[in-house]
């Protein structure tokens, strides 16, 4: 089985078991775009479905860190923390309502593969093709951060410059499987029934794959 090294470069900065912080602290300029690609590339190599079980909580950090530096509220707080000054954004109109955003903490009982959480009964598959995240009431109150994996249908790129071509990867159908990491955002206090739409979608991805929030019954 293969186990990724931690000395791995991504996007010219040195890869961490820990976080991807580091290479943020390092790089602070980072482009939003750059951020996603790095923190992607990282998430597939050390998803536990590539990498292997004992993967899972160096998974769940580097989850962790690309929610708290790609959320300017959370980037914020840590860049206090480490000394870091920005320049303070405009303060919205006074008549702006200001949601509480979702904290940096992972909600691992909904965290995982998609596979483990229908067969554990946390998460379900509705009628309408959403999958619903069945949350508990501390869930419900103070929220946090989801993160789902999947097999989702993406556009061959085998085949994309001919598509009429006959193609031996997709077997002529012209879409594979790619591995794909919903990242998804609870506020806290969320309304039963909520659309959560994950942060990011695969290139090619065919169709936009939609969660739903659940009290309980």
């Amino acid at each position: 089985m293969h186990h990724p090294t931690a000395s791995a470069n991504v996007s010219g900065c040195r890869r961490s078991t820990t976080t991807i912080t580091a290479c943020s602290a390092s790089r602070r300029t980072l482009a939003t775009r750059t951020l996603r690609r790095a923190w992607r590339r990282l998430a597939l190599e050390w998803h536990p479905d590539r990498a292997g079980v004992g993967t899972t909580a160096t998974f769940q950090r580097i989850s962790i860190a690309y929610a708290v530096i790609s959320d300017p509220v959370a980037r914020a707080v840590y860049d206090k923390r480490r000394g870091i000054s920005r320049a303070p954004k405009p303060a919205p109109p006074p008549d702006a309502p200001i949601g509480r955003r979702a904290p940096g903490v992972l909600l691992q009982r909904i965290s995982g593969p998609l596979n483990i959480l229908l067969a554990r009964g946390v998460v379900r598959e509705s009628d309408d093709k959403i999958y619903e995240l069945l949350l508990d009431a501390h869930e419900i109150s103070e929220g946090g951060m989801v993160t789902i994996s999947m097999r989702v249908p993406v556009t061959c790129d085998a085949c994309a410059a001919n598509p009429s071509a006959p193609c031996a990867v997709c077997g002529d159908t012209r879409v594979v499987e790619d591995l794909f990491a919903a990242w998804l955002a609870v506020r806290p206090g969320v309304a039963d029934g909520t659309i959560l739409t994950p942060s990011a979608r695969l290139p090619g991805m065919v169709e936009q794959v939609l969660f739903r929030v659940r009290h309980p019954v």
